[in-house]
């Protein structure tokens, strides 16, 4: 099925004078709108990247045993005796990078220690660090240097000379979760690569999501430095930075509050900024204010403004109890957390359930449709979501020193800007509803702050 979306003159459509406050409401009508219909909860693929890792750049890469393929059991064929890449999610909702466990080992990365002030004893560094289901711990590896390659079928993971570009200064990852938590949450996601936002400053992050439209495919990741020019003839596979019509702004907040390191003097992994579509929502009320324009969410005449966390690792959207409740829903008394969990104020038949997995684990979250959900662009015309499909699901961090807690007001995952479907829970997920995405192309320009989207033509 493919998605709709439409250039609209909002000029004369009315909003009832009561719901809204007289200005916002004039400011609202008079605008010109990209409506995007048809989005479904989950979208179809999430964006990855290649890596290779070194202990210096003249160095050759490490090497570990190649990662077991599902499909060698139906169709074995000869591997390498040494495999150099690592194929991980590219994730600016990660203030850091992580490897698992068992890549670490299979690299022979080193897990750094620090003499304990309070005992003089020698010990594993342990990185307490928040995710969307609360906390987890990580050990934090050697200083590495990272090499990265597109996300592209024609990509040549062997050859580290060939289409692997080096990231000039050493990171400390993540290495992990360490944890005793069983269950297949912990199954699926210990054994997950992440490169986060340390491996992308100063870079441009080009997403080519239209492959997705045909439902069996993936979608191609680029990173690039800046004013790399698009090249048309290699469009398919090595693009540049291409251009695009509509321009999100973006603010960046800090996490790094909201973590700690053990022991208390030792170094943690390089962490950075995450991107945000609003203003910073972190940012100390005596701060320079910051015009970075909000989101909007409207729902049965009722409205709310918040800042996004732009997330690629997030194949749903969210937003939280509080925003929800803005907008007239709650969850019904003593659903809130378990395995049946149900909103009040959205008719049973409208909601939807999924799991939202990270950090900390896993929660199972409802959701509904919100009636617009609207991005301000630089163009000066929104881009409206109408419905707008959102978990209702609060991610709450805490300062580990003034005990502060902060609740995200929500986040923009991959299924607003790529092929989406109606997933149903269950072992087997049953999938629905299958849905194109909007956009050609996707571009995060990190050193610009700048989402850039081009429209599908």
């Amino acid at each position: 099925m493919p998605s709709r979306f439409s250039y609209t003159d909002r000029s004369r459509r009315l909003f009832p004078a009561s719901a809204f406050p007289a200005l916002l409401l004039s400011a609202l009508a008079s605008l010109h709108a990209f409506d995007i219909e048809g989005v479904q909860p989950a979208a179809l693929d999430q964006p990855r990247i290649n890596v290779m890792l070194r202990r210096n750049p003249a160095q050759q890469p490490l090497a570990g045993k190649p990662a077991p393929d599902i499909m060698d059991l139906l169709e074995p064929k000869t591997k390498p005796k040494k495999a150099y890449n690592i194929q991980a999610f590219l994730d600016t909702g990660a203030s850091g990078i992580v490897i698992s466990s068992a890549t670490a080992d299979s690299l022979g990365i080193v897990r750094i220690t620090a003499v304990n002030p309070d005992n003089n004893q020698s010990q594993q560094v342990v990185f307490h660090d928040v995710g969307v289901a609360g906390s987890d711990q990580f050990h934090v590896s050697e200083p590495l240097y990272f090499a990265l390659a597109p996300f592209h079928p024609g990509t040549d993971t062997q050859d580290p000379a060939r289409d692997y570009r080096l990231i000039p200064d050493p990171l400390r990852l993540q290495i992990g979760p360490v944890s005793n938590t069983a269950g297949i949450m912990q199954l699926l996601l210990g054994n997950l690569d992440v490169v986060g936002m340390p491996a992308l400053i100063g870079k441009v992050v080009v997403i080519d999501p239209k492959p997705v439209n045909q439902f069996d495919d993936t979608m191609r990741t680029y990173v690039y430095d800046p004013r790399t020019p698009f090249n048309l003839n290699q469009a398919k596979r090595n693009p540049g930075i291409p251009t695009t019509n509509r321009h999100v702004r973006l603010s960046y907040a800090s996490f790094a509050r909201f973590t700690h390191a053990t022991p208390r003097n030792a170094q943690p992994p390089t962490l950075t900024k995450n991107p945000f579509i609003g203003p910073d929502p972190t940012a100390h009320p005596n701060a320079k204010p910051d015009t970075t324009p909000p989101i909007t969410l409207m729902h049965a005449g009722k409205l709310s403004t918040a800042s996004f966390l732009l997330d690629t690792g997030a194949a749903a959207s969210m937003i939280s109890t509080e925003q929800a409740a803005a907008l007239g829903i709650t969850y019904a008394k003593g659903t809130r957390g378990t395995n049946s969990p149900l909103l009040d104020g959205i008719p049973k038949t409208k909601q939807f359930i999924l799991t939202v997995g990270g950090i900390g684990g896993g929660n199972k979250s409802a959701g509904f449709f919100l009636d617009e959900l609207r991005v301000p662009t630089r163009q000066g015309d929104p881009l409206i979501y109408k419905p707008a499909p959102v978990l209702v699901c609060d991610i709450t961090v805490q300062d580990p020193a003034t005990k502060q807690q902060f609740t995200l007001d929500g986040i923009f995952g991959m299924n607003l800007l790529t092929a989406t479907a109606q997933l149903g829970e269950g072992l087997i997920p049953e999938i629905g509803k299958l849905v194109e995405g909007a956009f050609d192309w996707i571009v995060f320009d990190e050193p610009n702050a700048i989402l850039g989207l081009q429209l599908r033509q």
